[in-house]
């Protein structure tokens, strides 16, 4: 039984894994593009895939509550497939384009029937604890792109870090096939949105990852911009969630500990003030450990959002992760239009005081209207 569970929390943080490193991909390796992209271009590939993403969420989480969410989650680790091979292959911007969109259509499935897998397989006590481990995939996505994608990139070509996400996403998706899960309850239907709690964590959630993609699709282009080599760069990008392994371990303990509102609440507003000390030191040494630091604060705010929607979903777990994630990742279609305005108009300097303002005002509403 344990192994069976082991196995299970695996497999659905290795599709997460996925459905995350191939939408921050581009954010470097669109350095070494051959297609040369544009800043706007960039922010209409990273639009058009949350586009794609955000559009699956509501039916990802209701269709997750009423068949096996198994078999959604293989088929849409196919598309992420397929579509990180067009990626690839792609001769123009336009064929980019086409691939984001989707690559977000595919990858949109993955959070909320992967969150119904688990809440299906633990107990809620077990449960914040099982996502800690889960939400290890959102660190590790982050570590291994700096780490590894510019160097995939400068050695082998841009497109070999498409093409491995789809070989990868092809033998994850087979995986599902030895795994048992069952259907979610299928109870009297219910309004999802008539509790005041999945307002409240769908807008603090919207204007808290509206600052975490801007700060996670430029950040690596900053660094390059202040000084850093690429290698330092994609180190220092690497760092924006190194300490988040250990904290994504631990933190299903300390919410357990203070509770999701105090969490979510804490944590968001250490995370904001960090976030404006990126415009004011810039030595290479002060961007380490202050990415560090930001890292390991924000992977305890990662599974402390997943629990939350879990608790306040129950039985209808799917269909609440799914309405969240939909307005959540909505703002990544904003981020890039909002960044890319900020950056021409008024520099990286801006973008950093303004993104941390955004971060503690979602800490604020948490703390001052939450309810679990």
């Amino acid at each position: 039984m344990m192994l069976k569970k082991i196995f299970i929390v695996f497999i659905s943080s290795l599709s997460f894994f996925l459905s995350y490193f191939s939408r921050i991909a581009w954010s470097i390796v669109s350095v070494y593009s051959s297609l040369k992209p544009t800043v706007i271009e960039d922010g209409i590939i990273f639009s058009l895939f949350f586009i794609g993403y955000i559009i699956v969420q509501i039916p990802a989480g209701i269709l997750s509550d009423y068949v096996s969410p198994k078999i959604i989650a293989l088929l849409s680790l196919v598309g992420l497939a397929v579509s990180s091979f067009i990626s690839g292959i792609a001769s123009n911007i336009q064929e980019e384009y086409f691939g984001s969109i989707l690559m977000g259509l595919s990858a949109g499935w993955i959070y909320p029937v992967t969150i119904k897998i688990l809440s299906l397989s633990f107990s809620k006590q077990e449960l914040p604890v099982a996502i800690g481990y889960y939400s290890l995939a959102w660190p590790l996505s982050i570590v291994l792109a700096g780490l590894i994608l510019p160097w995939i990139s400068i050695n082998f070509g841009w497109r070999s870090s498409y093409y491995i996400i789809s070989f990868i996403s092809l033998i994850t998706a087979f995986m599902f096939i030895f795994i048992r899960s069952r259907k979610g309850e299928q109870s009297k239907r219910e309004i999802i949105v008539k509790d005041k709690n999945v307002i409240i964590i769908s807008l603090a959630g919207f204007l808290f990852f509206l600052a975490y993609w801007i700060i996670t699709l430029y950040a690596y282009k900053y660094f390059l911009f202040i000084g850093l080599n690429d290698y330092l760069a994609g180190i220092a990008y690497s760092l924006l969630a190194l300490a988040g392994i250990p904290s994504t371990i631990i933190a299903g303990y300390i919410i357990r500990s203070l509770g999701v509102k105090i969490t979510l609440s804490l944590f968001e507003l250490f995370y904001g003030t960090l976030t404006f000390s990126l415009s004011f030191l810039t030595l290479p040494i002060y961007i380490m450990t202050i990415s560090s630091i930001m890292g390991f604060v924000r992977f305890v705010i990662t599974p402390a959002n997943s629990t939350a929607v879990s608790l306040i979903g129950g039985n209808k777990a799917g269909s609440v992760t799914g309405f969240a994630n939909f307005f959540w990742q909505s703002s990544g279609i904003i981020a890039p239009i909002v960044a890319s305005f900020i950056i021409l108009s008024m520099g990286y300097f801006s973008l950093w005081i303004i993104s941390g303002l955004i971060i503690i005002i979602s800490s604020l509403i948490y703390f001052s209207l939450l309810k679990i």
